[in-house]
């Protein structure tokens, strides 16, 4: 007789499988404390393997991690509006939440890096997985 595995051995071979933990506080928002604070899987979709409602990875032009990135989604183009949620950068360039989101019709979203740049996105979002879209040539790029 085949069994399944148990909530605890199936946490865990997921957790193994997306390349372990990510810091989580104890009231479950899953955001980074600080930009010195790293995460893993750069650049792959972390709502995967992850509860997170918003999450993504940020680069400089020159293809290394933006740490300290700041990332915003607003209820209007450019950061207008409401400001729904500010995330920032940790050591890897990832961004990333657990806090609800009301997507609705759609947010729109900003990306600023250490020049201060601020890079709207055109195109309303109803998805807070961004590296789903985000990938190779179109990666999330401040500065």
């Amino acid at each position: 007789m085949t069994r399944g595995l148990s909530p605890i051995a199936l946490a865990c071979t997921l957790a193994a499988a997306c390349g372990g933990g990510s810091p989580t506080s104890p009231g479950g928002t899953t955001t980074p404390s600080s930009p010195s604070q790293t995460s893993h899987n750069a650049g792959r979709d972390c709502t995967g393997c992850h509860g997170f409602t918003v999450a993504g990875t940020a680069y400089r032009s020159d293809g290394t991690a933006a740490r300290g990135a700041t990332i915003r989604l607003t209820t209007a183009r450019a950061g207008g509006g409401t400001t729904v949620l500010t995330l920032t950068a940790d050591g890897s360039g990832n961004f990333y939440s657990g806090t609800s989101v009301n997507f609705g019709a759609g947010l729109y979203t900003d990306a600023a890096g250490s020049s201060g740049t601020v890079r709207p996105m055109d195109a309303t979002i109803t998805s807070g997985a961004c590296n789903r879209c985000h990938t190779g040539s179109s990666r999330i790029v401040v500065d």
